[in-house]
């Protein structure tokens, strides 16, 4: 059976304070009972002074040590004591002792009285016995008195503490639930507005208690929490209605193309080809639009996987220029490149490749005609840098940041039929799986500059190096 927090919290509370009602109770019984202990004491060494001074008195008279006995008790009354007077060997020379233990001086020193608790007449007594002398004469006095006034005082504070420690518990029990319920009622509230919440209520919130006491992180918490929940539930959505739309495109234009050549039979050689073509176009199309995607959804499950290796930069930046000049000729856009000779690095060779042309195919698409793109290596401390710049006509500052998501991308001046959005959010993937980063550093009417931060590598490779 479960026991609910509020529960625990008030048997917790309740078992705190029995302990420490035990403990102050425990501590006043004993200090009570030694207080009135030695009020006892106190009073049967003032009897025994009494009894002392008295004998003294006679034994100055000249009287022998049982005439004076008598004389020093005869008229002193002291109900509910017992007092007497003895000789040295025990013999009782007067006062009221009857049922009372016998006296003598065993363990009693000149210097101090004995003082112990016995059995005797049927109840416990307080018995005190001391030694006195009046010149070379000796005797002992004993007084006892009761100790059954004292039990019942003692009995009658157990019953009080009892009484009093157990209602003062169940009261505080009582108070410590109804606390607990007072504390925790926010808590449940939440809880309710928790199981309320589904993906067809976006926007909803925990309802957090007005002070600002630790539920109320809590709920601060849980709802910064279904912010950022709610924000990638949107972004899964968006990323599938995109592409859903980018993947709709390609299909029907090959199926159109496929229906076309299906259509009518005896078509020429020529026109079959060129279906054929439009249909090839498209599926490599959608393979590198599907080959984006998985790897996306491969760096979203985690790291992006990579096959790290020796290599050197400056040949992988070369190479990449090189092909890129190949897509640009054609469109009269010129890619030129600066390195430094031998730039060793350890990196993933094929991520690394796909991140710069995926840099330089953005740039060649969006510089005009006649225009250039310009690719640099420069080394800096504990980083290499590789700096591509376009021709175009500048991104505006508020979207220097949403080009870098997916499927996102501006004004016609910046779109390509052939783009899919994807290519510069992959390209900050690989970067930022290497360690390093992808930024615009620049972006004016004259053209963009997306910076690449790599991390270099502490020592310089010493096994083979990939291109040497």
């Amino acid at each position: 059976m479960s026991v609910t927090i509020r529960a625990r919290l008030a048997l917790w509370y309740a078992a705190v304070l029995g302990l420490a009602l035990a403990g102050s109770g425990l501590a006043s019984y004993y200090g009570y009972s030694r207080a009135r202990l030695a009020q006892l004491d106190e009073q049967l060494a003032r009897a025994d002074a009494l009894a002392a001074g008295a004998m003294n008195t006679e034994l100055a008279e000249g009287l022998p040590l049982a005439e004076a006995a008598h004389d020093a008790l005869e008229d002193l009354e002291l109900p509910g004591r017992g007092l007497a007077i003895f000789a040295p060997d025990g013999t009782h020379l007067f006062g009221p002792w009857q049922g009372l233990p016998e006296v003598n001086g065993d363990g009693v020193s000149d210097t101090g009285p004995a003082i112990t608790t016995v059995e005797g007449a049927g109840v416990r007594l307080r018995l005190r016995r001391a030694r006195h002398r009046h010149g070379s004469t000796s005797y002992l006095v004993g007084a006892a008195e009761s100790l059954a006034p004292l039990e019942a005082e003692r009995a009658g504070l157990r019953r009080a503490l009892l009484v009093g420690g157990v209602g003062t518990l169940a009261l505080a029990t009582a108070g410590g639930l109804w606390i607990a319920r007072r504390a925790l009622g926010p808590l449940t509230r939440m809880a309710v507005d928790a199981r309320g919440i589904t993906e067809h209520t976006p926007g909803a919130r925990l309802r957090g208690p007005a002070t600002r006491d630790e539920l109320a992180v809590l709920g601060d918490a849980f709802n910064e929490l279904l912010g950022r929940l709610e924000g990638a539930l949107a972004q899964q959505r968006r990323f599938m209605a995109d592409a859903s739309h980018e993947l709709r495109t390609p299909v029907s234009v090959a199926r159109t193309a496929i229906e076309v050549g299906l259509a009518r039979s005896g078509r020429p050689e020529a026109e079959h080809r060129d279906s054929l073509r439009v249909v090839e176009g498209q599926i490599r199309r959608l393979s590198r639009l599907v080959e984006d995607m998985f790897t996306l959804a491969r760096a979203d499950a985690g790291p992006l996987p990579l096959e790290p290796a020796p290599l050197y930069l400056d040949e992988l930046v070369d190479g990449c220029a090189a092909d890129a000049r190949l897509v640009a000729a054609p469109k009269g856009v010129e890619v030129h490149s600066s390195t430094p000779a031998d730039v060793e690095t350890i990196g993933d060779e094929r991520r690394l490749r796909q991140m710069l042309a995926n840099l330089l195919d953005n740039a060649v698409r969006h510089t005009p005609s006649g225009g250039s793109v310009q690719v640099e290596l420069a080394l800096r401390p504990e980083a290499f840098e590789i700096a591509v710049t376009d021709g175009g006509h500048g991104i505006p500052e508020a979207e220097r940041e949403r080009i870098f998501e997916r499927f996102v991308r501006l004004d016609a001046s910046r779109h390509a039929a052939d783009g899919a959005g994807l290519g510069l959010p992959i390209a900050r993937t690989i970067a930022a799986a290497h360690g390093g980063s992808l930024v615009i550093s620049r972006s004016d009417s004259s053209g963009s500059t997306f910076l690449v931060r790599l991390p270099a590598p502490r020592t310089t490779p010493h096994t083979p190096v990939i291109g040497r």
